[in-house]
């Protein structure tokens, strides 16, 4: 195995992770979206349900950000791979399955 095929299987890697990790976040913010908190008006405390609202209101942009430079990341990642794969073909004169 070349060193160029090893960097090209740990971006690969890296890659794939990257995009799990991204999917699951993305799968938990889904649970914290919505209009209804799971808490009404707790001892009438209007105050409190919308400050929870806001809070995680924020917390799910913030997540949607995170989530979209980390795709970016791992786009990044995949055409880097691409690009090591073409050198170990440009190098070797062999394509690699």
């Amino acid at each position: 195995m070349s060193d160029v095929e090893i960097y090209y299987h740990a971006l690969t890697s890296a890659a794939d992770a990257i995009q799990t990790r991204v999917s699951s976040a993305v799968m938990d913010n889904a649970d914290i979206q919505g209009d209804d908190t799971g808490v009404e008006n707790p001892a009438h405390r209007v105050a409190l349900r919308l400050e929870m609202n806001r809070r995680l209101s924020g917390l799910n942009r913030a997540v949607l950000e995170r989530t979209t430079a980390a795709s970016e990341v791992g786009a990044l990642l995949t055409a880097i791979a691409t690009r090591y794969s073409d050198l170990d073909v440009e190098l070797t004169g062999q394509e690699q399955p």
